[in-house]
């Protein structure tokens, strides 16, 4: 019995353990399909989210190109607002950017509603009125892979009329005046803005996409004297700059701790605010005569193709001033000499309107040569005078007169050897420098621009009658104040010089008596000017702090916001009253001589922006525009 027991017992030993192996083998299988099962999940997520990554990366790719896409459209946009104005012409030629792997099959800008005239309310120019046109812009991108997406982008395109800025200046602004200043008017720069006195005083705000700078341009000098208005009307002083704050973050804090953010650079976005004239033209043509090359968009802004009255003042041609006028013995009971013989060949051209007789045109419009001496540019001045009570009276018998825009072209020959000899007796420096100059200006005759590419002098006050203002801008070259008391006999050869230098004047050689006569500043009286200036500047070459300028002070430094105007007199302890807008879209291209303290003294400056050119319809003929475009909103196309 225990025999048989004890082999039953092994038998069922040997059948337990038989069977623990059959259970372990089983449950290793279930763990291993279930790894299976666990790694193919895993493997086909993992594949999902690559799937899906890719996926996201050409969506968020195209987005992009789409997005720029719209970007690229609102730079064309802003090219095209030279003239205030989006034609639907140009907005049908604005197109996509040309990306690698992109296309863009849907893609287009098109106007909302009507263009409004409306004041800006937000932003660096919030205050300012715009010609305001909206428009949406529809850009959809697709890559190799047929992955689409699409924007449509809102914006303001804004034409901003020039002369509603105090000062403005497309290239660098510097306001370094030794004498007080104080300038009520918006201030913006397109370069950078230096800013250095010991009695400086802005009101108003100061915006520019570039640097603010508490230091002069030519050479290193921190007067902390200058002071900006916060919204509170208390002045405070600029004790920081971009140089010494450079992070934007810092800038802003404290540009808006000190002056209420009235002092905008690149740290707040500021934009460049786009001159009126298309891409890759120079800001010069803007006062440039008409050519025959000027294509539609030129023809658009120029003074010259806008103006209603266009003189053409030929220096190659000289003719008898008899002949020519067609009258004998008149004289300008208002000049201080008798009519000399020889004049230039002057033609008007007005478009289909009236046109003065000849003599009418030698009354309104008189030549002088060697008329005055302008110390600064160590020049006798050949001058076209226009007479504005003249010109007054000849509107005012025939409303259909009126000249609003009166361009001058100055035609200049490369030699006078071809002038008869009495002729070049006039020219006692032997070289011809033609300008223009408006007198008799206090009343004009109505809303008024007078522009040239060559030098502009106003001699006495202008458009100052009580009460008579009119809309009015002086654009040229360069422009010279002289006031009411100058006298061009008082500033220019005697009688007696110049009958000693007949037969003595040829090519290239002034007249021995000229060269020795020495030029003294006369005393200026007080005078009042209320137009705007659109002239060039004369420039400080480069800043001191970069390397390989050399720095230096009068025949270096450009003169500054202060003598932006320029002036021939002594005007110590003078007023020199102006309202207006100082705009200079360039630097002097004829009246380059630099700025030096040897010809004149400043007068006491009572300047200001005219509040009139607030109002659209008190801007002067003609006023150029400057183009901003405003995002205003974006969304996906679908």
């Amino acid at each position: 019995m225990r025999s048989l027991l004890k082999v039953e017992l092994a038998v069922a030993s040997r059948e337990g353990a038989s069977d623990r192996r059959g259970l372990a083998l089983v449950a290793t299988l279930i763990v291993l399909a279930v790894m299976g099962i666990v790694v193919a999940g895993a493997v086909r997520a993992a594949m999902t989210t690559v799937r899906t990554a890719g996926l996201d990366y050409h969506e968020a790719r195209a987005f992009y190109a789409a997005e720029a896409g719209a970007e690229a459209a609102l730079s064309q946009i802003k090219s095209f607002l030279h003239d205030g104005y989006l034609e639907d012409s140009e907005l049908t030629v604005i197109t996509p950017p040309e990306l690698e792997d992109f296309s863009y099959d849907s893609f287009a800008v098109e106007k909302r509603g009507a263009a409004i005239v409306e004041t800006i309310t937000d932003g660096p120019f919030a205050g300012l009125y715009s010609l305001t046109q909206l428009v949406d812009i529809y850009s959809v991108a697709a890559d190799r892979n047929g992955t689409v997406s699409g924007v449509i982008l809102g914006a303001k395109a804004q034409a901003i009329p020039i002369f509603q800025f105090g000062i403005f200046y497309e290239n660098d602004l510097e306001g370094t005046n030794g004498p007080p200043l104080t300038f009520i008017g918006r201030v913006h720069s397109n370069g950078n803005i230096y800013l250095s006195s010991p009695n400086a005083w802005y009101r108003e705000m100061i915006t520019t996409p570039n640097k603010v700078f508490r230091d002069r341009k030519d050479y290193h000098s921190i007067l902390n004297g200058v002071y900006i208005n916060d919204d509170f009307g208390a002045e405070v002083a600029l004790n920081f700059d971009s140089r010494d704050t450079p992070d934007p973050e810092a800038f802003k804090a404290a540009s808006c701790a000190n002056f209420s953010c009235r002092l905008k650079t690149d740290a707040f976005g500021v934009d460049s605010l786009k001159l009126p004239l298309p891409d890759g033209t120079p800001p010069y043509e803007l006062v440039r005569p008409r050519d025959i090359d000027d294509g539609p968009a030129e023809k658009d802004v120029k003074f010259a193709w806008n103006a209603d009255a266009y003189l053409t003042v030929d220096l190659t041609t000289l003719v008898d001033r008899k002949a020519f006028c067609g009258v004998v013995g008149v004289e300008e009971a208002d000049d201080e000499k008798a009519f000399q013989k020889w004049w230039p060949t002057i033609t008007i051209e007005r478009n289909g309107q009236p046109l003065p007789t000849s003599l009418e045109l030698c009354d309104m419009f008189q030549w002088t040569w060697s008329a005055f001496y302008d110390a600064r540019e160590k020049r006798l001045k050949d001058v076209l005078d226009i007479r504005m009570q003249k010109v007054r009276n000849w509107v005012n018998a025939d409303p259909t007169r009126a000249m609003e825009i009166i361009f001058v072209n100055f035609i200049v020959p490369a030699s006078i050897a071809t002038y008869p000899a009495d002729a070049n007796d006039l020219i006692l420096d032997a070289r011809v420098d033609p300008a223009l100059r408006v007198r008799n200006g206090a009343l004009l005759p109505n809303r008024l621009s007078v522009a040239t590419d060559w030098p502009i002098y106003v001699k006495g006050s202008y458009n100052a009658a009580m009460g008579q203002k009119a809309p009015a801008a002086l654009v040229g070259d360069g422009i010279t104040v002289l006031s009411n008391a100058w006298l061009d006999s008082s500033n220019r050869p005697s009688d007696a010089i110049v009958t000693a230098c007949a037969g003595d004047v040829f090519e290239g050689q002034p007249c021995k008596a000229y060269a020795a006569w020495v030029w003294t500043r006369k005393a200026a009286s007080e005078t009042t000017i209320n137009a705007a200036f659109l002239v060039g500047h004369s420039a400080t070459p480069c800043d001191h702090e970069t390397a390989g300028c050399l720095g230096g002070f009068e025949d270096f430094y450009g003169g500054g916001i202060e003598n932006f105007p320029r002036f021939l007199e002594n005007w110590s302890g003078v007023k020199m009253k102006y309202r207006g807008s100082l705009v200079s879209l360039f630097t002097n291209q004829k009246t380059t001589s630099t700025w030096n303290l040897t010809y004149y003294n400043p007068p006491t400056r009572d300047w200001a922006f005219d509040t009139d050119f607030r109002d659209p319809a008190k801007l002067p003929p003609g006023t150029p525009n400057v183009g901003n475009v405003v995002r205003t909103a974006m969304r996906d196309a679908f």
